[in-house]
């Protein structure tokens, strides 16, 4: 009876999910015809290439605006684009070729394979970093992705990429037990492609092309960038839509796969394991491999396989399987729902193609399944794009009172957020224009003041231009808002600051970490997880990775990664009841839920 249940169940799904009339489609893509366009120019987006795939047909494969500004050169179905960390996916069908030829065994250590370099010494057991575990991001290793290399550069080998010699993220090392916990890991998909290397005696370029790329017909594909690749390609560009160089990168498995949305559609295709035509479209995998790839791994939090990121859409039965990526001018994202035969990949070539992707995905979603993806799908241009034209023509001495008017009269218009003008500031700090940054990071200071993060980056700022001591006044400013702002602790004892009368990181009751355990639910399709970690606790929310709360007073927690304050709210029994999530000045309330 169960099985009978269970069965009906995805038949429904399958009539919900899985097919769509050819008028519903036609109107569907038409409202992309005239919206994508539109995104791009709101966000500063050059071009972009979308290949939408339903219940097997493809409905749509289109490219939108330029390839190259300057001449105007439009980008078409053929043109290339980094697709960043969706390069880990195919690099694992090389792994999973080499399992399946009983070369590689997934659950052997990985050091097995590896006589050219070896992990680093470490408290735990080097043995238990498996193939397995290094394809699901469970193996324990630092090193989450990597900055691209220019032209210009020396690009290191694998070997020195692994030791550090990386552009900045450092050593592959181990940080924790294998096997315990699902952290992202480029530096582990670096050690992969030193193993195809050694098991195959082949350059990693060279196996995928004639393993992977070419039988699965992706013939205008490379992870090697030659003149050919680079003759198709498009530029890349900023978040505000300037030409920037193209970067190069040693860590081919993790981010250096160059592909145009008709070859990716190939790829889509192919891992649609259970199409009927999918023998066509793979020639490489067995749809048991395939199968296997896109189940959750343990410890994996059930969303990561091998090579494959699990997305389970809120509120519906509707599991999609895929990989983001992004690079510096490059964004990138692919899903598939082998179940339904459906799929939908989109590939830009600016800063801010997150947002473009990001806005079509949700449009995508609540026409297939009636779903609303919440507020990810609540997108505006950041105002950032808006001032720095202004800047640019204006100067900055009416910066703050512009600001202001533009708050004001067009609230709805632009993201204001504090994160927003923070990176608007790096971005004039890395061009080396500090007066900018430095109106920048007032103006920012001027509108969070309560924000420790502000008062952090106007310090680097005021330091960087030779105001060292406005620049401790910053940095004191923002340790007492945040105690655990190492960073500032940091450069306050570099300075020779006395810092013994700021406040300390609170000394939270360990006993009572347990009060605080449980799922809190800020919208319908939002609940953020709180669990205990040793004396620590950890917050995960929906779709989201797993970060560490620093306690700031009893009730009241810090969020280093996205720069949140986290207040636990307690009843007149003195229970925890609720949350407030303050991010950017913004709050929202979740209850928390009953077991």
């Amino acid at each position: 009876m169960l099985k009978k249940i269970t069965l009906l169940f995805f038949l429904m799904s399958l009539a919900l999910y899985g097919q769509k009339n050819a008028q519903e489609i036609n109107s569907f893509t038409k409202d992309l015809d005239q919206s994508i366009p539109k995104l791009l120019q709101e966000f500063t987006v050059p071009g972009t290439a979308i290949a939408i795939i339903e219940n097997g047909e493809l409905v749509l494969q289109k490219a939108y605006g330029y390839a190259n500004v300057d001449t105007k050169t439009k980008v078409t179905t053929q043109t290339g684009f980094n697709i960043g960390s969706i390069s880990k996916t195919v690099a694992a069908w090389g792994i999973m070729k080499l399992v399946e030829e009983g070369k590689i065994d997934l659950d052997a250590p990985a050091e097995n394979y590896l006589t050219r370099w070896q992990l680093p010494e470490s408290e735990f057991d080097s043995k238990q970093v498996t193939v397995r575990r290094l394809l699901s991001h469970t193996a324990g290793l630092s090193l989450h992705g990597y900055p691209g290399w220019t032209p210009d550069d020396r690009l290191s080998t694998i070997e020195e990429s692994l030791n550090g010699r990386n552009n900045g993220p450092g050593r592959v090392e181990m940080i924790m037990e294998p096997g315990t916990k699902w952290k992202y890991s480029g530096g582990g998909y670096t050690i992969l492609q030193l193993i195809v290397e050694e098991v195959t005696g082949q350059k990693f370029e060279d196996y995928m092309q004639a393993q992977i790329l070419k039988p699965l017909g992706m013939t205008n594909s490379s992870y090697k960038i030659d003149e050919t690749i680079l003759k198709n390609s498009s530029f890349e560009y900023d978040n505000f839509g300037e030409r920037i160089d193209f970067e190069l990168f040693t860590a081919q498995a993790a981010a250096g796969l160059h592909t145009t949305i008709e070859d990716f559609t190939r790829f889509a295709y192919a891992s649609l394991f259970a199409y009927k035509n999918n023998k066509t479209y793979n020639s490489v995998l067995t749809p048991s491999t395939l199968k296997d790839m896109m189940q959750p791994a343990p410890a994996s939090n059930d969303s990561y396989g091998l090579g494959y990121q699990v997305q389970s859409i809120p509120g519906v039965s509707y599991t999609l399987k895929g990989h983001g990526g992004a690079n510096t001018g490059w964004h990138a994202f692919f899903r598939v729902n082998p179940d339904t035969n459906d799929g939908f990949i989109m590939i830009t070539n600016g800063g801010s193609g997150h947002n473009i992707y990001r806005q079509v995905f949700c449009d995508w979603i609540q026409w297939k399944t009636g779903a609303s993806m919440g507020n990810r799908c609540m997108i505006k241009p950041s105002i950032a794009a808006k001032l720095k034209t202004i800047m640019d023509t204006e100067g900055i001495d009416n910066l703050a009172s512009t600001y202001n008017d533009l708050k004001l009269n067009h609230a709805d218009a632009y993201n204001f957020s504090e994160n927003i003008l923070n990176r608007f500031g790096y971005y004039y700090m890395g061009k080396k224009e500090t007066t900018k940054a430095l109106a920048i990071f007032k103006l920012n200071v001027d509108q969070f003041p309560e924000s420790s993060n502000v008062y952090d980056s106007y310090g680097e700022a005021l330091l960087a231009n030779g105001n060292k001591e406005e620049a401790i006044i910053n940095y004191k400013k923002s340790v007492e808002l945040n105690p655990g702002n190492t960073n500032g602790i940091a450069i306050l004892k570099k300075l020779n600051v006395d810092i013994s009368d700021l406040p300390k990181v609170f000394e939270i009751d360990t006993t009572k970490l347990d009060d605080y355990i449980g799922k809190y639910q800020l919208a319908a399709e939002f609940i953020v997880t709180i669990a205990r970690e040793d004396n620590k606790l950890t917050a995960k929310p929906t779709g989201q990775s797993m970060v560490m709360l620093v306690p700031m007073s009893e009730d009241k927690f810090f969020v280093e990664e996205v720069k949140a304050e986290v207040t636990f709210n307690r009843n007149a029994n003195g229970d925890i009841e609720s949350m407030t999530l303050n991010q950017n000045g913004r709050e929202t309330f979740g209850l928390k839920l009953k077991e």
